[in-house]
């Protein structure tokens, strides 16, 4: 009995390896298979002319296999960056991550008017299929340009942080409307989640805030904030403490802040609001 049992267990043994053979066969056999489908992300842009990356939320990447040779090709659409197309992309597997390398064409223009350009690419995705990146360069584009589509929701800190320029409209007690174009606000991100805010104008003067809090809902972020505000006028200035609301969607094109300073003329509203004044302002 004990013979049969130690053969029995051979038996067993042998098959689990072989199982095991199979399985780690079947992951590398084809790679650009395990690794076909369509992955939901956000992108990175950064070229010659920023010293902020731009950033686009709310993007997807298709990988399809090309057969059975281990190549794929990458399709990526972005509403921001262009069309991207990279075919016969060689996919590898080592240890727990895919590899994929290839180069492509990428569609690029402003409106109707687009161009084609040659692009590469070069990314890695973790066997789980959860996180990974895919880094395409366009050399010829603004000085060289990288976009980097990442996996997963966008941090807050990516997409809020940069500049916004538009115009304002102030009321007080003393009046109901009163318009400044070309307006900047800058938002930084800091290290605890929270935000600074700058806001110069050469209307209504400096404010800064050093820990605005942004919280998301549907795709909108809500911020708030404690700041303080430089005004005056012919050299007295002040400083007087303001608050500020606002809030942000993820394409960035619904973007308000409203600051208001309490102390000043009776209780002063300033509402920025995103893009060119209109005309009837």
């Amino acid at each position: 009995m004990k013979l049969k049992n130690l053969l029995a267990c051979a038996v067993l043994a042998l098959f689990a390896a072989a199982c095991s053979d199979d399985e780690n066969n079947s992951i590398n056999e084809n790679p650009a298979a395990d690794i076909a489908g369509t992955y939901a992300g956000y992108s990175e842009a950064s070229f010659q002319y920023t010293d902020t990356p731009l950033v686009s939320a709310g993007e997807s990447l298709t990988i399809t296999s090309d057969g059975e040779n281990g190549t794929a090709t990458l399709t990526y659409t972005s509403a921001s960056f262009g069309e991207f197309t990279v075919s016969g992309a060689e996919v590898t597997h080592s240890g727990s991550t895919y590899s994929v390398s290839g180069s492509g064409s990428t569609l690029m223009g402003m409106g109707d008017t687009k161009n084609e350009y040659e692009c590469t690419l070069q990314g890695t995705l973790d066997e789980g299929r959860t996180e990974g990146t895919f880094t395409f360069t366009v050399p010829s584009v603004m000085g060289g340009m990288t976009i980097t589509f990442t996996l997963g929701d966008i941090p807050s800190e990516k997409l809020l942080a940069g500049s916004y320029e538009g115009w304002t409209n102030a009321s007080c007690a003393y009046f109901e409307s009163m318009t400044a174009e070309n307006q900047t606000i800058t938002l930084s991100a800091n290290n605890d989640g929270t935000f600074t805010l700058a806001y110069t104008s050469d209307t209504w003067g400096e404010f800064s805030f050093t820990s605005v809090s942004a919280t998301e809902a549907n795709g909108t972020y809500t911020l708030s904030g404690e700041g303080t505000t430089q005004m005056g006028m012919n050299g007295n200035v002040s400083e007087y403490p303001c608050t500020l609301s606002g809030s942000i969607d993820e394409s960035k094109e619904n973007v308000s802040f409203t600051f208001t300073v309490p102390g000043v003329m009776g209780g002063l509203t300033i509402t920025f609001t995103l893009g060119d004044m209109p005309a009837a302002n």
